[in-house]
């Protein structure tokens, strides 16, 4: 194959139901009308990005996604980097789980943790620890040690997309998580308080979903995992480790919405409060008001996200 042809990828909106509708398929496929016909999309992708094991076209149905996210990792949307560059993840739900165990009643170590992710409880940009742990017995080393790395800024480690209000949360005390993680600012200049709560306000901003569900496992689309990996490569502006004035723009708008309810969301499209996270979060970055409106629109309509058919 000539390395400079670039790969069509074709993401089904439903799949063919019949054999009779497999062959349509086949020769939509073909004659390039699956798109007309209504059977999905079709995108090129450049043979260097396959080569390099980037899958990013599979991601989602919508192509503008696909290729907003793309800019978005190259940092053509705006300046990004890593999480990874800006903080220390961890550690893992399994590590937890295997060290701690949970206790309704208030224990002697003090030791709390957010354990679940309950989208009916879990609903706005602030939270709250949901149990006491203590160490196992013959793991208080191991134990303590998971303990100094507890932190206020949680990252989810699996989300139902369809259910999910919140990707991100800052805690009333320092914690650890099941199906959190903990995440700790480790190189800015600026107070690691107000560089928490922007990051949260980003990553539950349109565009920080983007960019959590554009390098996402896509075992199963609309349940996905979050490794440690995963969150360390996170693009985020780079502008949470040194710029104040957007720090300070994000921080605000957690102070104001903290306690405002985020729809689930497939609902993301009318929830006042993500559109006052976007509005923020597209000023402060530079990015097109128009452009965050097709983000959090196309978001919104993803099959993986709402858990059914394209809706046209």
């Amino acid at each position: 194959r000539d390395e400079r042809t670039a790969t069509q990828v074709v993401n089904l909106a439903a799949n063919p139901a019949t054999p009779a509708e497999a062959l349509t398929l086949y020769f939509s496929i073909q004659d390039g009308t699956v798109a007309d016909r209504g059977w999905g999309t079709v995108q090129s992708w450049p043979a260097a990005r396959m080569e390099s094991g980037d899958w990013g076209a599979v991601q989602f149905l919508s192509p503008f996604l696909c290729d907003g996210f793309q800019r978005l990792k190259d940092g053509e949307l705006f300046p990004a980097v890593k999480l990874g560059d800006l903080a220390e993840i961890g550690p893992a739900g399994q590590a937890i789980r295997e060290t701690f165990t949970r206790s309704r009643m208030p224990t002697s170590e003090a030791m709390r943790a957010l354990w679940d992710h309950k989208t009916d409880v879990t609903r706005s940009l602030a939270a709250s620890t949901d149990t006491a742990i203590s160490p196992k017995p013959g793991k208080e080393k191991v134990a303590r040690a998971h303990w100094d790395r507890r932190g206020r800024l949680m990252l989810p480690t699996r989300a139902f997309l369809r259910t999910t209000r919140a990707m991100s949360v800052v805690l009333d005390t320092a914690a650890l998580g099941s199906a959190w993680v903990p995440c700790r600012l480790t190189d800015s200049a600026i107070s690691s308080d107000a560089v928490e709560r922007a990051m949260a306000v980003f990553l539950n901003s349109s565009i920080g979903i983007l960019s959590m569900l554009g390098d996402r496992s896509n075992r199963k689309p609309t349940y996905p995992n979050f490794s440690i990996g995963d969150l360390n490569g996170l693009r985020v502006p780079r502008a949470l480790g040194h710029d104040c004035s957007v720090v300070r723009a994000f921080s605000e708008t957690f102070l104001l919405h903290r306690e405002a309810e985020l729809k689930p969301l497939p609902e993301m499209g009318s929830c006042s409060t993500r559109l006052a996270l976007d509005t923020v979060v597209g000023e402060a970055l530079n990015v097109c008001p128009d452009t965050v409106d097709a983000i959090r629109r196309d978001l919104a309509n993803e099959p993986s996200v709402t858990g059914r058919r394209y809706a046209t």
